[in-house]
């Protein structure tokens, strides 16, 4: 049993690799599936395994095309930003190491803590669960206060917001209608600036961070991801723009690995703590297997075996892509990554999406122009979710 079980965790890590590194495919996706995983895995533990080291491999192999290619996934659209600006220094096998590092001491601190989240996180859902619509007012709010162009910034939020309610409206599959959407806020549209700049070598060092600010970096993207959680529409890179402790691009990439990673790991041990599914993955897996605390325990260890092996892949691939990304020309580069893009709304979104995927880089274009602050177009998703708590 032990072999089995160690195959199919390896057998997750690989498909968590792929969907990692091609723009458009993503675990939550596995949920249209979820009948074919459990026909062919006929052990419920086996598959739970399998389901795990993909998710968890996902979240540490996808730093690497949304820093390095600037397509970003559903949770790390902001990492493009930072991680982009280190790639034109040089530096982006160094961004995509710091990411990894907050993913590795957040799991360190989440397992230490393990006792603590287990009584901790069923209270903290019983007492905010009612309140998370005000709680995200409160979070926009600010983030439109504290910036120096309130009037666009508002505006920007308000447009993105119309956008979330009417593409959640089209015939589009739910699970795919993400794409189009936020490759067109985050991804197509930061290429459509980006295109002309020059890629220099790239160099295979470390980006340099004091050991304190990567440490209260980790800390505090450990319990910004528990934090998201329980914020749907919230994703882990706008809590990255709150938790991060000294506002300096090395310490939200050190946060953004650690809130996501955590992030993930409260969605799959919630199935236990209060038999609530946060992400693609937890309800896959809520199809295949009921959560007590031998699953519980299965979901600890695996998610430990995943995160060693795949952030060994992870800064293996990161290097290999960063020299080919300093020997290749850019713009050509860009202009692949775009027309992949698009051509993988039109396979997933049909023409739907490819208009909300012109929609998007439009109001991506414009708010870069506008010099506003990009994470204020996840409203895309955030009033949405204001809207349903509300009605």
């Amino acid at each position: 049993m032990f072999a089995e079980m160690l195959f199919f965790a390896a057998a997750g890590i690989f498909f968590g690799v792929v969907f990692g590194l091609v723009p458009g495919l993503h675990p939550n996706t596995i949920i249209l599936f979820t009948p074919v995983i459990v026909s062919v895995i006929s052990n419920p533990l086996y598959a739970v395994a399998f389901l795990v080291s993909m998710g968890i491999s996902n979240v540490i192999i996808d730093f690497i095309p949304s820093i390095i290619l600037g397509a970003p996934d559903a949770e790390k659209e902001l990492a493009v930003l930072p991680g982009h600006s280190f790639l034109l220094q040089g530096r982006g096998y160094g961004a995509v190491k710091l990411c990894v590092t907050g993913a590795v001491l957040s799991m360190i601190l989440c397992v230490a803590l393990l006792p603590l989240i287990v009584l901790a996180v069923p209270l903290l859902y019983a007492l905010i669960k009612e309140y998370v619509w005000l709680i995200l007012v409160f979070a926009v709010s600010f983030i439109i206060l504290s910036g120096d162009k309130m009037l666009l910034s508002l505006a920007c939020f308000v447009f993105s917001g119309l956008i979330g309610v009417f593409v959640f409206r089209l015939p589009i599959n739910p699970v795919m209608v993400l794409f189009p959407v936020l490759s067109g806020l985050f991804g197509v549209s930061m290429i459509f600036f980006s295109s002309g700049q020059k890629i220099p070598g790239q160099r295979m060092s470390d980006i340099e961070i004091s050991s304190r600010a990567r440490n209260r970096s980790a800390v505090a993207g450990t319990l910004g991801g528990i934090v998201s959680g329980f914020l749907p529409g919230l994703g882990s890179s706008q809590v990255a723009s709150f938790m991060s402790v000294d506002k300096s691009k090395e310490s939200f990439l050190v946060s953004m690995g650690a809130i996501s990673l955590s992030n993930l790991f409260l969605s799959l041990i919630s199935l236990w703590l209060i038999e609530k599914s946060r992400s693609g993955v937890a309800v896959a897996i809520s199809y295949v297997s009921p959560v007590g605390f031998k699953e519980f325990l299965l979901i600890v260890s695996v998610s430990l075996l995943s995160l060693g092996v795949s952030c060994i892949l992870a800064l293996f691939i990161a290097g290999k892509f960063s020299l080919l990304v300093g020997k290749i020309d850019y713009r050509v580069m860009s202009m692949a990554v775009a027309v992949l893009i698009v051509f993988m709304s039109f396979v997933f979104t049909g023409f739907y999406g490819l208009f909300v995927l012109f929609v998007c880089t439009s109001l991506g274009i414009f708010a870069n122009a506008a010099g506003v602050r990009r994470g204020l177009l996840m409203g895309v998703l955030i009033v949405p979710t204001i809207l349903y708590f509300i009605y």
